[in-house]
């Protein structure tokens, strides 16, 4: 009997070829990756959030106002923030502005009868974040701006003696 004789078309062995094909789909996801994400511009209706923590030990806050872009409904004037309460507001955007903004201001009363008073802006676009903080009373207050996975956040705490 004659042997047969298995002729490949000029590949050395079928290794090879599969390394080829592997490499050259190696390139192309490669370049596919390298293509950056050309986002579109936020949308009218969208919002940015941002946070209110009272990280006070015996203070609740009343809002007393919320004006601006705010989404609707915004939380209710009379809206009490707890101790270790959070309240979150949400300020639009708004294609044909530069940026949009809220103003809010809180009013409490210390233990010891101190009227407290707390107001800020919140500002979504350029240059944004909380901003104009205003505090008075037995109250400190820090601004973190956020980060791409976090709100800008308004903490309050307790003065220290």
């Amino acid at each position: 009997m004659d042997s047969l004789e298995l002729k490949t078309s000029g590949i050395q062995s079928p290794r090879l070829g599969i390394r080829l094909v592997l490499f050259i789909l190696l390139l192309i996801a490669i370049k596919k990756r390298k293509k950056k994400c050309v986002c579109p511009p936020p949308i009218i209706g969208e919002t940015q959030g941002f946070n209110v923590l009272n990280k006070t030990s015996s203070i609740t806050f009343t809002l007393a106002s919320a004006t601006g872009d705010l989404q609707s409904p915004p939380p209710a004037v009379g809206t009490t923030l707890a101790p270790n309460g959070r309240e979150n507001f949400e300020v639009k955007t708004d294609e044909t502005k530069n940026h949009t903004s809220a103003n809010i201001s809180y009013t409490a009363t210390a233990a010891n009868g101190t009227p407290i008073t707390l107001s800020f802006t919140l500002i979504n676009g350029a240059n944004g974040g909380i901003q104009n903080v205003k505090a008075t009373g037995l109250i400190n207050t820090s601004v973190n701006q956020g980060s791409a996975f976090a709100d800008p956040s308004l903490t309050i705490t307790d003065k220290s003696s």
